[in-house]
Order: structure tokens, then C-alpha cells, then sequence
């Protein structure tokens, strides 16, 4: 194991662009220097760690198993050094930072919407990159900064990150307001017989939070169309004979042209979180930023 005293702290952050961009011209680029300098201070970490740490690929370089293991603790201390350096005040009126953030839509038009309206106000150096939520890479996202929070569903929560209730939603349906059996669409037997629209934005299937309720009660639905997003529900739905199941706030919009109502069964709640990793807990932007969606979160609330 490599000595820090002997490590020229400048080799760790060229290590880390290196695990991140798994490529020595795309981390000479991210780092504005020369390919030959990135490839010599890769000889020097060889020499630290006494360990190859990369070893070429088709698609640039790849790390070894000890490599893998330096993502985390190498993320740790260059973190604990930005803070070290950072002021412990936070200024909003003067910051410049770029926040990245992974939101379902359903998110995006609850809560990070007025969100970037309020930060823009107060802070108007402030950035977001709003990226879709990937389940799959949660935890590697995190890992590697690529994000910097996730507004999600508890259930897509990787294990072992910082998570903040937000605010919950109750499930309602909608059908178009002249829907030829808007009133048997009311019950539970005409609920059923009617055909349905399923956002899963996981993309696995035709079976969701309704479904499972309704397997509970012995019953089942069909649904025709299985769709990615809220964004696209309301357009599937005006004019047309389906029916979906969806969080209120996200129809709200829209209730000149569909009939919104309770589904003719008790189904939970979705709830909202904000996710973040523990490197980035005591981050005094972070924290300003977190309470700053939990004032949003409550106001929804009220």
C-alpha cells in the first residue's frame, strides 16, 4: 500500500478523472493537459501503488481489481480536501456551482420545477443538469459524482446513501371527460373491463403499484399500453377510451379536459425522496440545496 506522505496529492486527482473516464486522452482533455503528462503521472501511481492500476482495452484503458477499490476512498479524501479549502459559509447571492440531479419526470414537474424557480431567484450563478434516474447505475453514479442528489421513489434507492423524505401523493385515475363510460368507470367492476395506460418508468412491463393491489382483491385489469413517463399520459388519455391510474399531482393540470377521481380502491401513497452520498453530507452548497427542497417539498404539502 502506497504511503500518502510520499503521494503528490495532484496524482489523486489525476487517478480519480482516470477511474472516472476509464480513457488517458479523455482524462487529459477533462484535465486540460497533455496526454504524455496524464500517461507520466500514471507511471508515478504505478510506482505508489505498486499495482499496474490500468491495463489497455478496446475502449481505452480498464482498471485493475485494485483500482476498483481506490474509487471510494480516492473520492473520500479529495472531498475532505475541497471542504477542508472551502469556506464553511455558503453565499448563495455570489456562488457558482453546477448541480446535477436525477429526477423522474414526476419529480421534475413537482418538485424541480419551482425549485430552480426559487434557487434562480436567490442564487442566480447557480446551474442544474437534470438527468434521468437510472436505477441500475444509482449506485455508481453516486460513486463516481456523477450526480449529485436523486429525487426518486424510496424503492430505487441504492443501499447505504443519505435519503430525506420529500412529500407524498395520493394515486388517482383519469379518462377523458367525454369517455362513454365515464360513470361505470367509477366502480370497481367498470375499472376493470376498461382499457388501461401504465407508466413504468423502469420499463419492466405491464404490471405496477395498481396491479399488485389489485391481485390483492382477486381482481386484474388489462392494460394496453405501457408508457415511460407521466409527460405523455395526459395526451393517451384525451380523446381516447383509456383510463390510467397516476399520482394527482401530475394531472393536476389537466383536469379542464379529463376527469380526474378516486380509484374505487385503497392503493398506498407514492413517496418522494432525496437521495445524496455520504461524501457529500457535510458540503455546506449541499446542505443550502437540501433545505431548500424541503421548503418546496413542504409547501406542496400545505
Amino acid at each position: 500500500m502506497a504511503n500518502i506522505k510520499n503521494i503528490d496529492l495532484n496524482l489523486l486527482i489525476v487517478l480519480d478523472v482516470l477511474l472516472d473516464e476509464r480513457s488517458v486522452s479523455k482524462a487529459a482533455n477533462r484535465l486540460n493537459l497533455s496526454q504524455p503528462a496524464v500517461s507520466g503521472a500514471l507511471k508515478k501511481l504505478r510506482l505508489a501503488f505498486n499495482d499496474p492500476l490500468f491495463v489497455r482495452s478496446r475502449q481505452g484503458v480498464r482498471p485493475t481489481p485494485s483500482a476498483v477499490e481506490l474509487i471510494a476512498p480516492v473520492k473520500a479524501v479529495l472531498q475532505d480536501i475541497d471542504t477542508i479549502l472551502s469556506s464553511s459559509d455558503f453565499s448563495p447571492e455570489t456562488a457558482e456551482a453546477i448541480f446535477t440531479i436525477a429526477a423522474t419526470d414526476y419529480a421534475q414537474m413537482t418538485l424541480l420545477a419551482p425549485l430552480m424557480q426559487a434557487v434562480n431567484v436567490q442564487a442566480p450563478n447557480i446551474r442544474f443538469s437534470v438527468v434521468s434516474t437510472d436505477a441500475r447505475r444509482m449506485r455508481e453514479q453516486f460513486d463516481r459524482q456523477e450526480i449529485d442528489f436523486a429525487i426518486t421513489v424510496p424503492e430505487m434507492a441504492p443501499p447505504n446513501v443519505r435519503s430525506k423524505a420529500l412529500f407524498e401523493d395520493r394515486y388517482v385515475c383519469a379518462i377523458d371527460k367525454h369517455h362513454r363510460d365515464s360513470a361505470g368507470a367509477h366502480t370497481l367492476d367498470g375499472f376493470c373491463d376498461l382499457h388501461h395506460v401504465l407508466v413504468a418508468p423502469s420499463s419492466d412491463g405491464f404490471i405496477g403499484p395498481t396491479d399488485e393491489v389489485l391481485s390483492g382483491l382477486g381482481r386484474k385489469r388489462r392494460v394496453t399500453v405501457s408508457v415511460p413517463n407521466f409527460l405523455s399520459l395526459p395526451g393517451l388519455l384525451e380523446g381516447s377510451d383509456f383510463i390510467a391510474v397516476a399520482p394527482e399531482r401530475s394531472l393536476l393540470p389537466f383536469t379542464d379536459k379529463l376527469d380526474v377521481f378516486p380509484p374505487p380502491f385503497d392503493i398506498p401513497p407514492i413517496s418522494m425522496v432525496c437521495l445524496w452520498h455520504d461524501l457529500l453530507d457535510g458540503s455546506p452548497a449541499h446542505i443550502w440545496l437540501r433545505e431548500k427542497m424541503s421548503n418546496i417539498a413542504n409547501q406542496l404539502c400545505a
